[in-house]
């Protein structure tokens, strides 16, 4: 059997269609088709289903994903360390992270690490902490940075730093000339907001029962640009997290203004690793440079 049968049929579980899969594996259908046909006559059962909606995977297929997903990890991860014994820094890092602060940590980073090591490639997904830390757990990803991860045995948090909350908003709002503002200011004027998974949002609902505030939570999205561009309009106000040290804010089309309050004027950010697994080179730099990065805001603690 094929590596690339393996490979392809990795790819088609995680698609809705043949033809989805083919484009992003940027081959034809039929060399799809022929690879899962390969694999099917190999384990002696039908791996997909062919629905009105899409293909989805059969029992055996569910139960060979897993295994495929796994086995993958593990050959990409000898290949990387087959590639750093040769002095040569290669593969792929995948980072799991908090959306608002790509800008802040994770382009920079990259943009320093590619200069060094151009051989290897990034894998990045976004979302809330909870899903961050699924996803470092699962495999799924090699170093997460999010906001306050949760508490698990399987990952470990290396560095810590604590960021400013401010508030922007677009240069024409009527509190944009305020040098700083209180949760009663925010409570008078429309919020972009991200869902109730994200810890901004925890923090600013804890804050209005202790404070006895109504926020109007006008827009809910979880996409920070879309947040964005509600802000921009001076539709809302959106509260995002800013570097302490070298503060361009990376939002210059915006007014940003700190937030004073004890629960909701600082927010901590996690840079975590999992527990127990064999990192390649490239990852091992790549958090480094990232803790790196992390030390220069606002100091960082080991545990």
């Amino acid at each position: 059997m094929q590596l690339r049968a393996l490979r392809y049929f990795s790819q088609v579980a995680k698609s809705s269609s043949l033809r989805d899969a083919a484009d992003k594996l940027f081959v034809a259908p039929g060399a799809v088709t022929r690879q899962i046909d390969i694999l099917e006559h190999h384990y002696g059962a039908p791996l997909i289903e062919r629905t009105p909606r899409g293909i989805k995977l059969t029992r055996e297929g569910e139960f060979l994903a897993q295994a495929v997903d796994a086995t993958l990890r593990e050959l990409d991860a000898v290949k990387a360390r087959i590639s750093s014994t040769k002095s040569v820094v290669s593969g792929t890092v995948r980072i799991c992270a908090a959306e608002s602060l790509i800008a802040a940590f994770i382009a920079p980073v990259i943009c320093t690490f590619r200069q060094r090591y151009p051989a290897v490639s990034f894998d990045i997904d976004i979302g809330s902490a909870p899903h961050v830390a699924e996803q470092l757990i699962s495999g799924n990803a090699d170093v997460a940075l999010a906001f306050y991860m949760p508490v698990s045995a399987e990952l470990q948090v290396t560095h810590y730093c604590a960021l400013q909350h401010k508030v922007l908003m677009a240069a024409h709002h009527p509190l944009a000339k305020k040098s700083l503002l209180t949760l009663s200011d925010l409570a008078r004027h429309p919020l972009a907001i991200p869902p109730a998974n994200y810890a901004v949002r925890q923090l600013l609902e804890s804050a209005a029962r202790r404070e006895n505030l109504h926020f109007d939570l006008c827009y809910i999205a979880s996409s920070l640009e879309v947040q964005k561009a509600l802000a921009r309009q001076g539709l809302a106000l959106l509260i995002l997290p800013q570097l302490n040290v070298n503060d361009t804010t990376g939002h210059e089309d915006f007014v940003a203004v700190p937030l004073a309050d004890p629960l909701m004027g600082t927010v901590k950010v996690d840079l975590c690793l999992p527990r127990q697994r064999t990192l390649s080179m490239a990852t091992r730099i790549f958090h480094q440079m990232l803790a790196e990065q992390i030390d220069r805001q606002n100091g960082s603690f080991q545990y």
